[in-house]
């Protein structure tokens, strides 16, 4: 399966992308040149709609993680990449035939529950955005929902949680999403016949607050770790001392 990954130089990406490589056919695409040589990396702006296109020819997927991710971003930051490119990134896949898009949406479409401690939640929940960033998700969700509706794509919006190689905090406890657990979750993403589809990826720790029943059954995601493991060790070693 060849699969293009947008912002693959971000911080999403640089712990996703050697996960799936030797898994997928990757083709890379940042605004900025890699570090080294990758298998296969294009420097564009995705809010050129034309280059896009080009890039997307003979693509069977688009895993899409360019994007501002500042929560705190005023629009004026947010706009260009989060909405114009957003658009341009899903019309340059769907004029180039793409059948696939895993859109890298977030927690904090939904942040507002989390703010009131309205837990657990669920995919269904209406958004409830806590920031601008999350309003600019929430629009990716519902423009995912549009081509999926009228192109006939699948799209699979993944709200992830707090991406890091280990967790260090209360808050990360219960909202981590390691990195082996985000490649199982867009892996499994790629290869489901989900039409379009809402899913929170987190992993699978004993506090989670956010519902991956949904990701369970129609995805396959079956999360491996769990920030237990973490705590407990330090814990450990505390006591030790």
């Amino acid at each position: 399966m060849r699969v293009a990954v947008t912002g693959s130089r971000g911080q999403v990406g640089t712990m996703l992308v050697p996960r799936l490589t030797g898994h997928f056919d990757l083709r890379l695409i940042d605004i900025v040149p890699p570090v080294t040589d990758p298998p296969e990396h294009l420097q564009l702006d995705i809010c050129d709609t034309e280059a896009m296109t080009r890039a997307f020819a003979g693509v069977d997927g688009v895993v899409h993680l360019a994007g501002q991710r500042a929560v705190s971003a005023s629009w004026a930051d947010l706009e260009h990449p989060n909405i114009v490119g957003l658009v341009s990134t899903f019309e340059a896949a769907q004029r180039a035939g793409v059948g696939k898009i895993v859109f890298a949406s977030t927690n904090h479409v939904t942040g507002m529950y989390d703010r009131e401690q309205a837990w657990p939640l669920s995919p269904e929940l209406p958004a409830r955005p806590d920031s601008l960033y999350g309003v600019t998700k929430a629009f990716g969700e519902d423009l995912g929902r549009y081509y999926s509706d009228k192109f006939g794509m699948s799209v699979v919006c993944l709200r992830f949680g707090w991406v890091l190689e280990r967790p260090h905090n209360e808050q990360a406890r219960w909202q981590w999403l390691s990195p082996d657990d985000l490649a199982r979750l867009v892996s499994a993403a790629l290869q489901s016949d989900v039409r379009f589809g809402i899913y929170y990826g987190v992993s699978n720790n004993t506090q989670r607050r956010w519902s991956i029943e949904n990701a369970r059954l129609d995805l396959g995601y079956e999360p491996a770790d769990d920030s237990e493991q973490y705590f407990v060790a330090t814990s450990g070693a505390r006591d030790h001392k």
